[in-house]
């Protein structure tokens, strides 16, 4: 065993093998379709049919879901004016998937949320102010 791992390091045979594998290798990296029907990505919000109840701010175990809403005067339906996740604090539980009421909380099957500032993995879905 231990001539192998000399003649790997040092390259006695010259017969290296390459062990490094590039970030994304098309031919053995999984892409969306390759991943199981239950898996749990990023968590994606279809604010038209969320009505901001908040359900999910109070089931998540990390607190990273803030959620604001108004009834809006003129139809008496309600206005989700803030709807933020925080990804840096997420664990893709979902719990609060399992909880929403209105089935506007969906898991997504993407998992590549790289950023190179921290700040940027806080996702906005709400309509903003009145």
């Amino acid at each position: 065993m231990f001539k192998r791992v000399l003649e790997h390091f040092f390259n006695i045979r010259g017969t290296r093998k390459v062990d490094t594998e590039f970030y994304p290798d098309p031919v053995s990296s999984r892409g969306k379709d390759d991943f199981p029907a239950r898996a749990r990505g990023l968590v994606f919000n279809e604010i038209d049919k969320c009505t901001g109840c908040g359900d999910c701010a109070r089931a998540c175990p990390t607190s990273c879901i803030e959620v604001d809403s108004h009834i809006k005067e003129r139809n008496n339906r309600p206005w989700v004016s803030k709807f933020d996740i925080d990804f840096s604090n997420c664990v893709f539980c979902g719990l609060c998937v399992d909880v929403c009421e209105p089935n506007s909380l969906i898991q997504t099957k993407e998992v590549q949320a790289a950023v190179f500032d921290k700040k940027d993995l806080k996702m906005s879905f709400g309509r903003g102010e009145l």
